[in-house]
């Protein structure tokens, strides 16, 4: 059953940005090509919010252009909250406590 909203956890929009900014510094536009693809995967998470593997109450999506992974769990059966936009091997785990 697809999810029609979701909201980030407070932090997750300094995750973001942070992350935006590094690859924007990388490349001119890389930065709105990551946030893009953040977009497009929450899309798919909404579409069908079981799809990805849950552990601990929380599951990942991982991003296919970028070392990202959007961690969420699911709120109501209309609802998810993204927990973290999270770099495969920086700070592992960083997240966990929100």
């Amino acid at each position: 059953m697809p999810a029609s909203k979701f909201r980030f956890h407070p932090a997750v929009e300094s995750d973001l940005a942070e992350a935006a900014e590094w690859y924007e510094a990388q490349r001119e536009g890389l930065g709105l090509d990551f946030l893009a693809s953040v977009r497009y995967r929450i899309s798919l998470i909404l579409e069908n919010p079981q799809r990805w593997r849950s552990v601990k109450g929380t599951r990942r999506a991982l991003m296919s252009r970028f070392p990202y992974a959007i961690v969420y769990r699911e709120i109501t059966l209309d609802e998810i909250e993204i927990v973290a936009v999270a770099h495969f091997k920086r700070r592992p785990k960083y997240w966990a406590s929100r």
